[in-house]
C-alpha cells in the first residue's frame, strides 16, 4: 500500500494499491459511476467483485455502457439498480446480454435506460451544480415516460413556443475511471476519444478513484497539460493497473512512451459462451476474478504473450488503401446480406450528394459497414464528407475488420477526438448539424419511429445507446431485417422518434417516405436468384410487413451489386 506522502513538488501523493483504494472509499449502498471506455474500469470492477461477492451491498451502478466485467458484477448480485444507455454482450459485435435479461426478468435489478447524450447531460447538471439541464434528446420517446421522475417537458420560458426537454441532475457518490497515465498527485491524462468519461467524474460528490496504465512524474504530465482532463483536486486515489481496461481497447491519445492495446475478442467470446448458464458463468468468474487475488494475478493469468499480442495488434497500419475497382466482367455472385449492404451504401451516397451532408454517423451494428463502403466511394468521387462516432471520433478512415467502436487504428486516423456531448449534441443534433445518421434497429413502424430497447414480449434488448440522440440528425436512414416482428404496426417501446427518417433499407427492399409526416412506402425490391417476378416480390414484402404496406406509384427492382462494390465491401469486412 502506498500512503499519502509529500511528493517533494508541493503536492501530496494519492497513490494507493487498488484493493486498498476500493476498501477505503467504496461503501455498500453507494451510487457508483463507471467511466474509462466502453467496458468501464475493468480492473476496478473486478476488485469490487472480489471484495463484495457473497454480500448484498445494494449498489446503484451508473455507466453509459454496461458490458464485460460490469455484467459479471450484476450476475454476482451486487447491484440493485442500473442507470445506463446500453447493457449488452459485446465481443466482435454487440448483442443482448443474457445476464441482464435474466436479472430484469427475475426483478433482481431495476433498469433505468437513457440515451448516451441525455445521461451525460444529467451528469453535466450535477457537475455544474444546477438542478436540471435542457436536452433535445428523449422528447416523444418511451424513455421520457419511463423516466418521468427525472425528465420533464416544459414550454420555453423565453417565449419561443417550443417545447423543451429537461433532465434532472445526476450525482454519483464515487466515480471510477481508467486513464492512460497520471502523476502521484492525481492529474490524469485519459484515453481519447473521451466518449462518456468526463462529466460523470466531474459530477461525483465523493471524488474520483482512478486507475492508470502508468504512474509518471509531474514533469511528464506538464508536457501534455492540454490533455489532462481530470485535475488532482478531484481525485481521491490513483492506482497502478496496467491493462486496466482489458478486455476492451485503450487507444493512445498522443503521448510518447505509451503502449496502447486492442480489444481481446477471444476473451470476450469466452465470457459470452460462459454466460449461457449460471453454472458456467460462476466457474468463469471463479477463474478470472475470484481466482486472481489482485490485478497483478489477473495479468499473470492472461500471460505475457497474450498481452504482447494485444499491444502488437494496436500497431496495425493506418494507411492501407482500398482495393482498385474491378474491371467489368462476368456477373458476380453475392448473397442477400451483401445485396442489402450494397443497397444501403448506395442510399447513403445518394443522400449525401442530394442533401449536402458533411458528416455520417453510423450505428454500432454489423450493418454500419455500409457507411464505410459509402465513405470510400464518396471520397473516390471527390466528395467532402467525414465519418463520426457517438463517442467522439471525427474524420476517421475505416479499415478492414474495423469496429465502429474505438480502436487504436481508428483513433490514429482521426482528424478530431472529442466526447459524446460534442459529437452527439453539436455535430449530430446541434444548430449547424449537417449530419446523416445511419442506424440499425430492432423494430420500426410506418412513421419511422424505432425500437432498440425491448422485444414485443417485453424482454430487454440492448437499450437506446446513442440511437435516440442520432435521430436528431438532419436525416436518418434505418436498416433492419424484413419481417412482421421487425416492421410493426405499433412499437412496444419508442426508443426514438422518426421525424427525420426518410428511408428504411430492409432485407427485402427499400421503403421511403414521400414527405415528412407521411408513412413509409415500398419503392424497390431486391433481385434474387429465383424466378420470382417483381409482382411476387412485392406481394411477399407486403405479407412480411406488420402493417398494410403501401407501394409507390412505381416499384423498381434494385440493380444487382457490381464487382467493384462487392470487392470494397468484402475488403472492409475481411479480417486484416
Amino acid at each position: 500500500m502506498r500512503q499519502k506522502t509529500d511528493t517533494g513538488k508541493g503536492g501530496r501523493s494519492k497513490q494507493l494499491a487498488l484493493d486498498e483504494a476500493v476498501r477505503r472509499y467504496v461503501r455498500p449502498g453507494m451510487k457508483l459511476h463507471f467511466a474509462g471506455g466502453i467496458g468501464g474500469p475493468s480492473a476496478a470492477i473486478c476488485e469490487i467483485i472480489r471484495q463484495y461477492r457473497g454480500t448484498t451491498p445494494g449498489f446503484t451502478i451508473i455507466g453509459s455502457t454496461i458490458t464485460g466485467h460490469g455484467l459479471n458484477l450484476v450476475h454476482c448480485g451486487l447491484a440493485t439498480r442500473l442507470v445506463c444507455a446500453v447493457c449488452a454482450d459485446i465481443s466482435a459485435t454487440g448483442r443482448p446480454s443474457k445476464i441482464i435479461q435474466a436479472a430484469v426478468r427475475e426483478k433482481r435489478i431495476v433498469l433505468e435506460n437513457w440515451s448516451l447524450l441525455s445521461l451525460q447531460q444529467r451528469f453535466m447538471a450535477g457537475a455544474f451544480g444546477v438542478p436540471f439541464m435542457a436536452t433535445k434528446s428523449v422528447l416523444g420517446s418511451t424513455i421520457a415516460s419511463d423516466n418521468d421522475a427525472s425528465f420533464k417537458e416544459i414550454d420555453d420560458p423565453f417565449g419561443s413556443a417550443e417545447r423543451v426537454g429537461i433532465v434532472k441532475a445526476l450525482v454519483p457518490d464515487i466515480s471510477m475511471v481508467h486513464g492512460c497515465v497520471g502523476d502521484e498527485e492525481g492529474n490524469i491524462i485519459l484515453n481519447a476519444p473521451y466518449g462518456e468519461d468526463l462529466w460523470g467524474p466531474y459530477a461525483s460528490a465523493g471524488g474520483i478513484l482512478v486507475t492508470v496504465e502508468k504512474i509518471v512524474p509531474a514533469a511528464y504530465v506538464k508536457q501534455y497539460a492540454a490533455l489532462v482532463k481530470i485535475p488532482a483536486y478531484m481525485v481521491k486515489a490513483v492506482s497502478l493497473a496496467p491493462l486496466g481496461l482489458h478486455p476492451f481497447s485503450l487507444p493512445n491519445p498522443g503521448i510518447h512512451d505509451f503502449e496502447p492495446y486492442e480489444k481481446d475478442v477471444a476473451f470476450l467470446n469466452g465470457l459470452h459462451e460462459a454466460s449461457k448458464s449460471k453454472e458456467t458463468l460462476d466457474a468463469w468468474i471463479e477463474e478470472w476474478v475470484m481466482g486472481c487475488a489482485t490485478h497483478r494475478h489477473y495479468l499473470d493469468r492472461l500471460g505475457p504473450e497474450r498481452v504482447a499480442a494485444l499491444k502488437d495488434e494496436a500497431k496495425a497500419r493506418t494507411d492501407v488503401p482500398p482495393p482498385e475497382p474491378s474491371k467489368a466482367g462476368r456477373r458476380p455472385s453475392y448473397d442477400r446480406e451483401e445485396m442489402m449492404l450494397v443497397a444501403l451504401a448506395r442510399e447513403i451516397r445518394g443522400s449525401v450528394r442530394a442533401s449536402g451532408h458533411r458528416v455520417i454517423l453510423s450505428g454500432a451494428g454489423n450493418r454500419g459497414v455500409a457507411a464505410f463502403v459509402a465513405y470510400h466511394q464518396l471520397k473516390a468521387e471527390g466528395c467532402e464528407v467525414e465519418l463520426i462516432t457517438g463517442n467522439g471520433q471525427m474524420g476517421f478512415t475505416p479499415l478492414p475488420g474495423m469496429s465502429i467502436q474505438s480502436t487504436e487504428a481508428g483513433v490514429r486516423s482521426c482528424k478530431m477526438l472529442t466526447d459524446t456531448v460534442t459529437a452527439q449534441g453539436l455535430f449530430v443534433g446541434g444548430r449547424h448539424n449537417r449530419c446523416l445518421s445511419v442506424l440499425g434497429a430492432g423494430q420500426v413502424d410506418r412513421q419511422g419511429n424505432i425500437n432498440s430497447t425491448v422485444t414485443s414480449k417485453g424482454e430487454f434488448l440492448v437499450g437506446s445507446g446513442g440511437a435516440n440522440d442520432a435521430m436528431n440528425a438532419r436525416e436518418v436512414i434505418i436498416a433492419l431485417d424484413h419481417a412482421k416482428d421487425r416492421l410493426v404496426e405499433e412499437l412496444p417501446y419508442v426508443t426514438g422518434k422518426g421525424d427525420a427518417v426518410t428511408t428504411v433499407v430492409s432485407s427485402a427492399g427499400i421503403l421511403k417516405r414521400p414527405r415528412k409526416g407521411e408513412e413509409l412506402l415500398l419503392v424497390a425490391c431486391f433481385p434474387d436468384e429465383g424466378a420470382a417476378s417483381l409482382e411476387e416480390k412485392i406481394r411477399s414484402a407486403r405479407e412480411r410487413c406488420g402493417w398494410p404496406l403501401k407501394t409507390a406509384a412505381t416499384v423498381e427492382e434494385v440493380r444487382a451489386p457490381d464487382q467493384g462494390e462487392l470487392d470494397l465491401l468484402r475488403w472492409l469486412v475481411s479480417t486484416p
